[in-house]
């Protein structure tokens, strides 16, 4: 498999999620399950996780709605992507994780087997369970009908032993990561962790002239913190800058400072007595549109008007 440009060309990735509207499919009455629930619940997990990647995802629904495999197949060829994957929680009274793979047409066959043992591994390594191993069915139309390579996995049973363990928020989570893996890992695209950390940042304090440390949480994502920084500190009436040499964050208020066009960093206002000395800081100045410099002059000369 040759190196790809992920940036120029993105990682293209379908999930058909089972069933949906009037169609629940699988159902445990007694602990109130529904396949086509659990089978969202994943798919939107999938979606996110892939997403921090930079990969281009399309669900067959993201909502609680009809989803019959026709459309999902047709929806599947129309956006043409790099790999597919059909979603499904099986039924029976058995137990653990079970992914079907093309036969068939050959050229699609290769793919969706080596895809099929990462799905059947990582679940074995993340959820430390036994897996009911890969599977072959040349009658399942999403593995016979699709222009791509694709599979079929099955969650776990929904009636079965185990069904209030799989069932859980965080099994459903290892889940999801597990699959999400096991396609990073198909097209050579390494797994960002996404555990939380602390990250740092100053607040310029009342006397404007100092600033005071502080700390919020943050999520490790695509190889940097990222926090909703912005929005936090626009709740404060702040504004942020970014120092990119030292990577320090500053929260600043945006009446008494602000971030130069024209000049690297901060500047505060005040520093500036007159419209004029701001414009000419790249400072914003409210009658700047009104001022017209005349270039033909041997000095900047701002003239009214």
């Amino acid at each position: 498999m040759t190196k790809r440009d992920y940036i120029k060309n993105p990682l293209r990735i379908f999930i058909g999620v089972g069933h949906g509207g009037t169609d629940p499919g699988a159902v445990n009455t007694a602990l109130a399950l529904e396949e086509a629930g659990i089978n969202l619940t994943i798919a939107m997990l999938m979606q996110y996780d892939l997403k921090r990647h930079g990969v281009q995802v399309k669900l067959s629904r993201n909502v609680d709605e009809e989803d019959r495999l026709k459309e999902e197949i047709a929806e599947c060829n129309a956006f043409a992507p790099d790999f597919a994957v059909e979603i499904h929680t099986n039924a029976g009274g058995g137990t653990g994780f079970e992914v079907y793979y093309q036969l068939e047409p050959w050229e699609h066959s290769k793919a969706s087997l080596q895809m099929a043992k990462l799905f059947d591994e990582n679940v074995c390594k993340y959820l430390n369970v036994n897996t009911r191993g890969l599977k072959t069915n040349r009658n399942l139309g999403w593995l016979k009908q699709e222009n791509t390579s694709c599979i079929l996995v099955e969650n776990f049973f929904i009636d079965g032993p185990r069904a209030v363990w799989y069932s859980q928020p965080e099994q459903l989570e290892k889940l999801s990561k597990a699959y999400v893996r096991s396609i990073l890992e198909f097209f050579g695209i390494t797994y960002l962790a996404d555990s939380t950390v602390t990250l740092r940042y100053k607040i310029v304090n009342e006397d404007l002239n100092t600033a005071r440390n502080c700390t919020c949480p943050a999520v490790f994502i695509n190889g940097s913190y990222y926090v909703q920084l912005r929005q936090f500190s626009k709740n404060l009436g702040f504004a942020v800058y970014y120092e990119e040499q030292t990577k320090k964050i500053l929260l600043y208020p945006p009446e008494y400072y602000t971030e130069s066009e024209f000049r690297s960093g901060l500047l505060k206002i005040s520093d500036f007595e007159t419209a004029m000395e701001r414009a000419m800081a790249g400072l914003p100045v409210e009658e700047a549109e009104t001022w017209q410099f005349d270039e033909s002059e041997t000095e900047d000369v701002c003239v009214s008007g």
